[in-house]
C-alpha cells in the first residue's frame, strides 16, 4: 500500500512538471523600449534572482524557498538562479543533471508559473584546471594565490583578488567545454522543469562578471594561451611584419615572436597621463586585444546557447560596466562594449548598480553601471543586478520605524532609475548572508534582504505600478546628454596615477549632474550618431580624449549646431590614435588653448571658490588663451582660464580643465543652455516612462516645475522617493503629501 502511494505521488509529481509550458523568450522592441517577449507576451524585465553564496543558493531549501514565495505573492514571476558548470560536468566524463533539476524544482515548487533565467558559470571545473595547469593566468605583476578546499565553498571565492584560474584566452577551455555545455542544454531541454527555462545568462571572469582575473589590482595575463591569441589578434590586424614593426616602431619584431608587454611597458606613459601612439602602439595593441577576447567569449558562449536550445531563447551577460570600475578600466573593464552591442547574439547586458561615489545611501543617486542609452539606442536590454541591502534595523531597535521608511524611499529609487530609463532589474537577494550594521538579518526577524511586511508591500504596490506603465509607449524628457568614451582608455595609462582624470570624469560628474535639478541621458560617443541630437539642449563631452579625426569632424560639423550648448571636459579629442595634438583641442572646442605640463596639483576658481580640485599634477593641462572667449574660472594661483564660454553664432562652447563635482556648477551651465531644471534644492531626479520621481533625504517643501511649465507644490517626506505623473504632476504612489 505504502509504495502505491508513493508512486502514486511520483506520477502525480510528473505529471504536474509536464504541465509547465514551454517558455519562449526573446528580446524585441515594445512601446519605444526593448522588453523580454515570453511566449508572445511582452514582460516588464522585473525579478528576483537568489544568490551563488552558500546559505542562500539552493533553491529548494527553507531560506530561499521562503524568499521566492514572498516575492512571487508580490507579484514577481521572473526569476534568476545560479548553476557552474561544476555542478554538472564530472571528473569521468558525464553530465549530471540532479543539481540543476533540483534548482529549478525549487523556483517552481515556490511559484508554479516561474519563468526562469539561469546565470550559467562557463567556467571551466576545479578538477579541469588541475589538470591543464598549463592553461591558467599568468600575472604579470604577482603571482596566483592557492584556492583553498575546505568549508563550504563559494565557487567564486576571492576571484577579485589574484586567484587561481585559467585564462580567458585559453583556446583548449573553449575546445573542451563547448561540447560539454552542449551535451547539458540537449539534456537541460529534455527535463520537465527545463521547459520553465526562458533565458541563460553566460558567466565568467570576476564574479561571473568578465572582468579579466586579478584587475583590480594586478596585471594579467602574460600566460602561454593569452601570447598565443595576442599573435594570432596581431596577425589579423597588421597581415605582414613589415606592418607590425612600423606600427610598433620595432624593426626585429615579428608576427610570431611578438610576446604580451610586461608591467614596466604598461605602466610607462609618454605624454603625460597619455600613451604616445607612435611609440607605444604595441600596449595599446594589448590592451585592445584582451577586450576583444573577452569580448568574443561572450558572444561566443551566447551564440552557443542559441545554437544548441530547441526553442527561442534570451541570452545576456554582465558587460558594460563603465562606471566604478575602480580606475581600472585598461586592465579589466569592459572596454569593447559597440563590439557586444552589435552582436545578433546578445540580447541583454547587466550589471550592479554603481557602488560610488554617492550612489548607496538615502538622498544619494542611485545609478546603472553601464551607458543604458546606448544600450536602448542598440536595442538590446539593460538589467540592473540590485544587491544593496536595505537599511533595515533590528525590530527592538529605537530607529526602527525611520529604517523602514529609508529602506521604501531606496527601494524605490534604485527600482525606479532603470525603468524610468526604459531598462529592467533584479533583486538580488544574498539572504542570511547579509548584514546590515553588523547585524545578521535575522537579528530583526528578516531572512532576506527585503524581508519586512511594509516593505515587501510596498514592492508589490510598485511592481503594480510598473506594469502598468510598462504598457505604454516609453518616453523620456531628457534634454541634457552625457557623452563618454571607452577608447580613451586604451590611450591613457592603465596605472591608477594615470587613469585618473578618465575616473574622476566619469565617477564624479554624474552624482552632481543628478542634483543639479535636470534630467540626462548618457551615451557612447560613437553612438552620436544614433541620437536624436534635436531633444538635447546641452551636450557634455566627459572623457572623450580620443577621437579620430572623422568623429572629431562631425562634432563640429553636426553636433555643434542649433543653438546647442557644448561642455568640454579636460582633453577632448586630445589623441586621434595616431598622435596627440593640442591642435585637436582647439579645433573641437573652437578656442585656443594653451598647454603645460608641470608638478604641481590644479584647482579652479570660480567667484572665490574652487568648484573643481585635482589633488595631484596633471601633465597634460589645458587652459584657455583666446581673446574671444569669455573667462569665467581661472587656476588657481594663476591668471589663468581654467573655466571659459565662446558664443559661436550656431552654438555655445564650454571648456573647463578639470571634472566639475559641484551640482551648483552645473545647474547654471545647464540654466545658460535652457535646459528644463525641475528644482533647484539637489534633490536627485529621475523620469521616464510617464513617471517623475524625486528622491530626498532631508525632505521639506519643494517647488517642483514640470516640464510643461506647471509648477506643483508638494512636501516631501524625509528619506523619500516619490513619483509623480510628468504632465498632471500628480501622485502616483498612493501616498498623501
Amino acid at each position: 500500500m505504502r509504495q502505491s502511494i508513493i508512486i502514486c505521488l511520483g506520477l502525480l509529481l510528473t505529471a504536474t512538471v509536464v504541465a509547465q509550458d514551454q517558455k519562449e523568450g526573446k528580446v524585441e522592441v515594445v512601446n519605444g523600449k526593448p522588453a523580454f517577449i515570453i511566449n508572445g507576451q511582452p514582460v516588464n524585465p522585473l525579478f528576483y534572482s537568489l544568490t551563488d553564496v552558500p546559505g542562500g543558493r539552493w533553491s529548494w531549501e527553507e531560506l530561499p524557498q521562503y524568499n521566492l514565495k514572498t516575492f512571487c505573492r508580490a507579484g514577481f514571476q521572473l526569476f534568476q538562479v545560479d548553476l557552474f558548470l561544476d555542478h554538472a560536468w564530472k571528473e569521468d566524463g558525464t553530465i549530471d543533471m540532479d543539481i540543476t533539476r533540483k534548482q529549478l524544482r525549487g523556483v517552481l515548487d515556490a511559484c508554479s508559473n516561474a519563468t526562469i533565467f539561469i546565470r550559467f558559470h562557463v567556467n571551466p571545473p576545479r578538477w579541469w584546471q588541475k589538470q591543464h595547469p598549463e592553461e591558467n593566468t599568468v600575472y604579470a605583476d604577482t603571482n596566483p594565490m592557492p584556492d583553498y578546499e575546505w568549508g563550504v565553498q563559494r565557487i567564486i571565492e576571492d576571484d577579485e583578488e589574484n586567484p587561481t584560474r585559467f585564462s580567458l584566452a585559453s583556446q583548449k577551455w573553449l575546445d573542451e567545454v563547448t561540447p560539454k555545455i552542449k551535451s547539458y542544454l540537449e539534456m537541460l531541454a529534455t527535463l520537465p522543469e527545463g521547459n520553465a527555462v526562458a533565458g541563460i545568462q553566460v558567466a565568467s571572469g570576476v564574479y561571473g562578471e568578465w572582468h579579466y582575473w586579478g584587475f583590480i589590482e594586478n596585471e594579467p595575463d602574460i600566460s602561454e594561451p593569452m601570447q598565443r591569441y595576442f599573435r594570432n589578434w596581431l596577425k589579423g590586424k597588421y597581415k605582414t611584419d613589415k606592418n607590425l614593426q612600423t606600427a610598433w616602431n620595432d624593426k626585429r619584431v615579428t608576427l610570431t615572436t611578438a610576446r604580451v608587454p610586461g608591467v614596466n611597458e604598461r605602466v610607462h606613459t609618454g605624454d603625460g597621463i597619455f600613451r604616445n601612439p607612435l611609440q607605444e602602439r604595441k600596449v595599446v595593441d594589448y590592451y585592445e586585444a584582451q577586450h576583444v577576447c573577452v569580448a568574443d567569449d561572450i558572444i561566443y558562449f551566447c551564440k552557443l546557447v542559441k545554437d544548441h536550445w530547441p526553442r527561442p531563447i534570451i541570452t545576456g551577460a554582465f558587460y558594460g560596466y563603465f562606471y566604478a570600475v575602480f580606475g581600472r578600466e585598461a586592465a579589466g573593464g569592459h572596454l569593447e562594449l559597440q563590439r557586444v552591442l552589435n552582436s545578433a547574439y546578445v540580447d541583454y547586458l547587466s550589471g550592479p548598480g554603481t557602488y560610488y561615489p554617492d550612489a548607496v545611501q538615502p538622498g544619494d543617486a542611485y545609478r546603472s553601471r553601464g551607458l543604458v542609452t546606448s544600450v536602448r539606442l542598440h536595442k538590446k536590454l539593460w538589467l540592473d543586478e540590485m544587491d544593496q541591502q536595505a537599511p533595515l534595523v533590528p525590530l527592538k531597535d529605537s530607529t526602527f520605524t525611520s529604517s523602514v521608511a529609508k529602506s521604501i524611499g531606496t527601494v524605490r529609487r534604485n527600482v525606479i532609475f532603470p525603468f524610468v530609463n526604459g531598462q529592467g532589474l533584479w533583486f538580488y537577494d544574498f539572504g542570511s548572508s547579509g548584514f546590515n550594521g553588523g547585524k545578521r538579518l535575522q537579528d530583526h526577524g528578516s531572512w532576506g534582504w527585503w524581508d519586512e511586511p511594509t516593505l515587501m508591500s510596498d514592492i508589490a504596490a510598485l511592481k503594480k505600478l510598473l506594469d502598468q506603465k510598462f504598457t505604454q509607449p516609453f518616453k523620456r524628457a531628457a534634454d541634457v546628454l552625457l557623452v563618454h568614451d571607452t577608447k580613451s582608455f586604451y590611450y591613457t595609462g592603465s596605472a591608477r596615477n594615470a587613469s585618473y582624470m578618465g575616473h574622476r570624469a566619469n565617477n564624479w560628474i554624474p552624482p552632481a549632474i543628478f542634483k543639479s535639478g535636470v534630467v540626462h541621458d548618457v551615451i557612447h560617443i560613437d553612438d552620436l550618431r544614433l541620437v536624436d541630437l534635436n531633444a538635447y539642449r546641452v551636450i557634455v563631452f566627459v572623457n572623450t580624449w580620443t577621437m579620430d579625426d572623422a568623429l572629431r569632424k562631425y562634432v563640429v560639423s553636426t553636433v555643434a549646431k542649433q543653438g546647442r550648448h557644448l561642455v568640454f571636459v579636460y582633453a577632448p579629442a586630445y589623441s586621434n590614435e595616431k598622435g596627440n595634438d593640442k591642435k585637436f583641442v582647439e579645433e573641437i572646442v573652437g578656442m585656443k588653448m594653451k598647454m603645460t605640463n608641470d608638478d604641481i596639483p590644479k584647482a579652479v576658481m570660480v567667484e572665490n571658490k574652487k568648484i573643481t580640485v585635482s589633488d595631484r599634477p596633471v601633465r597634460p593641462f589645458f587652459t584657455v588663451v583666446d581673446d574671444k572667449a569669455q573667462s569665467l574660472g581661472k587656476v588657481d594661483g594663476t591668471s589663468d582660464t581654467g573655466f571659459a564660454r565662446k558664443d559661436f553664432a550656431d552654438h555655445t562652447s564650454w571648456f573647463i580643465s578639470l571634472p566639475p563635482t559641484d551640482p551648483a556648477f552645473w545647474r547654471h551651465v545647464f540654466n545658460e543652455g535652457k535646459a528644463h531644471i525641475y528644482n533647484d534644492q539637489g534633490d536627485v531626479i529621475y523620469e521616464g516612462s510617464g513617471i517623475l520621481a524625486i528622491h530626498t533625504n532631508a525632505g521639506g517643501q519643494r517647488k517642483i516645475k514640470l516640464k510643461n511649465n506647471r509648477e506643483i507644490d508638494i512636501y516631501l517626506k524625509p528619506y523619500s522617493t516619490t513619483l509623480l505623473d510628468t504632465e498632471s504632476g500628480s501622485l502616483l504612489s498612493g501616498e498623501r503629501p
